[in-house]
């Protein structure tokens, strides 16, 4: 299991889980950001799906913030910055964690009842 205390600078897909449970994952190969909420997490237009990733700023560490931007023109009449929760692991994406049985952040026993 690879795990960092800041972002790799090598391009990579990364797994980035903050303190309330929500999952990022940081594709630095094909340019994409896919947000996974946890159940306490609000909504929001990206959930779920890969959106382009224009570029990462500041704060992609252990107990920081990280901010990024979305070069999705379709969104608000351009891209816009968004910004984690506070961070509270960053792994290589290939180590799937126990609560996230389905890919999608939801514990293993919601997993299973998910058709």
């Amino acid at each position: 299991m690879s795990q960092y205390e800041r972002m790799p600078a090598e391009p990579g897909v990364y797994r980035v889980t903050t303190h309330n449970g929500t999952v990022h994952i940081i594709d630095t190969v094909t340019g994409t950001w896919e947000r996974r909420p946890s159940p306490r997490s609000a909504p929001f237009a990206y959930d779920h799906q890969k959106a382009p990733l224009s570029s990462l700023g500041s704060g992609w560490e252990v107990g920081g913030l990280g901010h990024l931007e979305v070069a999705d023109e379709t969104y608000l009449g351009g891209g816009t910055w968004h910004r984690t929760s506070f961070i509270a692991s960053i792994r290589d994406a290939s180590d799937q964690e126990p609560s996230d049985a389905d890919g999608k952040g939801t514990p293993p026993q919601e997993a299973e009842k998910t058709p």
